[in-house]
C-alpha cells in the first residue's frame, strides 16, 4: 500500500472519525439551535453568535434532522414543545445516528416541573435549562458543555492513537513495549524542567505517542532484522519520519505533533534525517523528544545488541551535547537526572518491561 493510500485508510477508519470531531474548539464551535418560538430562535442565535459561535438553526425536530444531513454540529440546543416531532423526540433520533452518540444535547424549555427535569435527565440529556433563561446562563452551560465534550473526546482520541502507535511498535519485536509510554514518560520530565506550558506539553505527548507512526509504512523484515542493516534498509527505515508526518498532516488538532514526527531523528550538528536540519532550524519538540528516544532506545533491549544501563546511557547522551543533541536539552536532561527523576521514570518502564515479558511469554 502507498502511504498516499494508507493515510487515507487511517482517516477513514476509527482514528480519522475521532480526528474530525475533536477539530472543533470551544470558541468557534457551530451549534444547532432548534425552536419554534421566531422570537425565542433569534434571541438564542444573536446571543450565540455575538460571543464567536456559529450557528444553525431550525423550528422543528423534523427540521432539525435534514440540517444534520448537511453537517455534525458540536452541540445541539432544543425546545422540547414544537409542532410535529418534539424534543424528545429529536433528542432518540439523533442519538440512533452514527455520530449522533458523542453531541451534546441541551434542553432549554419552558416545561420545568420535576417530573420533566427528572424524565430529561433519565433519557441521558446532558442539561435541562428552564425559560427564561439570562444570556449569562446559556453560554455558561453551552460552554461547559462544549469542554466536557472535548475533554471526553480528547481522551479517547488519545486512547485510539496509543493503541495504534503500540500496535506499530510491537512490529519490531519485543524491546518495542511501552516504547510510546516510556518515550512520553521522559518528554514529559523535560518539558516540566523547562518550565513548558499546559498546551506545550499537550503537544509533546501527541508527538511521543505519534513519533514512529510512520513504521507501519516500513517493511517489517527491516524492522526486525536482528543484524545491522544495509544501506538499502536504512534509507527504508529513514522514511518512517516522512510517513509519519504524511500520515497526520491535515489533522488540525494534530498539526503542533508533526514537526515532532517528521523531524525527531535531526542532529543538532545537521547530519540526522530527513531534511538535514541543524541547529534551532530543529523544531524544538523535536530535539527534546530525540533525547528522550534516544536514551530509552540505549536502555532497551534490541535483536542486535543488550541494553545499556541507565549510567552509561546517560553519559552517552552528555557527550553528544552540541553533536547530536541541543546542549539546552542536555543541560535539561542532566538536571533532571541528578534530581533523580530520570532513574524513577527508568525504574518504572523496567519494571513494566519485566511484566510485559512475562504476559507475551505465557
Amino acid at each position: 500500500m502507498t502511504i498516499i493510500g494508507l493515510a487515507k485508510g487511517l482517516r477513514d477508519s476509527a482514528f480519522g472519525i475521532y480526528l474530525v470531531k475533536t477539530e472543533t474548539q470551544v470558541n468557534g464551535a457551530t451549534l444547532l439551535i432548534v425552536e419554534d418560538d421566531p422570537a425565542m430562535l433569534v434571541a438564542f442565535r444573536d446571543i450565540l453568535e455575538g460571543n464567536g459561535f456559529v450557528v444553525s438553526t431550525a423550528t422543528n425536530g423534523t427540521d432539525a434532522l435534514v440540517a444534520l444531513q448537511e453537517e455534525n454540529p458540536a452541540l445541539i440546543m432544543s425546545d422540547i414543545s414544537m409542532p410535529g416531532m418534539d424534543g424528545i423526540e429529536l433528542y432518540k433520533a439523533v442519538r440512533q445516528r452514527p455520530n449522533g452518540a458523542a453531541i451534546p444535547f441541551i434542553f432549554v424549555t419552558a416545561r420545568g416541573t420535576r417530573e420533566d427535569i427528572f424524565a430529561a435527565k433519565a433519557l441521558g440529556v446532558d442539561d435541562y435549562i428552564t425559560k427564561p433563561v439570562t444570556s449569562r446562563e446559556l453560554l455558561a452551560a453551552v460552554r461547559a458543555r462544549l469542554q466536557r465534550s472535548d475533554e471526553i473526546m480528547l481522551v479517547q482520541l488519545k486512547a485510539v492513537l496509543r493503541a495504534m502507535a503500540n500496535a506499530i511498535e510491537a512490529r519490531a519485536g519485543e524491546y518495542t513495549l511501552r516504547h510510546v509510554e516510556a518515550v512520553n514518560a521522559y518528554s514529559q520530565a523535560l518539558g516540566l524542567e523547562l518550565e513548558w506550558d499546559q498546551d506545550d506539553l499537550e503537544s509533546l505527548e501527541f508527538g511521543a505517542i505519534l513519533h514512529d507512526v510512520g513504521k507501519i509504512g516500513v517493511p517489517e523484515k527491516v524492522l526486525s532484522k536482528t543484524g545491522p542493516l544495509n544501506e538499502d534498509e536504512w534509507a527504508e527505515m529513514r522514511m518512517h519520519t516522512i510517513y509519519g508526518a504524511h500520515m497526520i498532516e491535515g489533522n488540525p488538532y494534530l498539526d503542533s505533533a508533526l514537526p515532532v514526527v517528521r523531524h525527531h531523528h535531526e542532529r543538532w550538528d545537521g547530519g540526522g534525517y530527513p531534511d538535514q536540519l541543524a541547529g534551532e532550524d530543529i523544531p524544538i519538540g523535536a530535539r527534546l523528544l530525540a533525547i528522550a528516544d534516544t536514551f530509552h532506545a540505549m536502555t532497551s533491549d534490541r535483536p542486535y545488541r543488550a541494553a545499556l544501563s541507565a549510567q552509561e546511557a546517560f553519559e552517552e547522551i552528555l557527550s553528544q551535547s552540541e553533536q547530536q543533541f541541543d546542549p539546552a536539552m542536555v543541560e535539561a536532561f542532566e538536571r533532571c537526572w541528578h534530581r533523580g527523576d530520570i532513574a524513577k521514570i527508568h525504574k518504572s518502564v523496567q519494571s513494566i518491561a519485566v511484566d510485559d515479558s512475562m504476559i507475551t511469554t505465557a
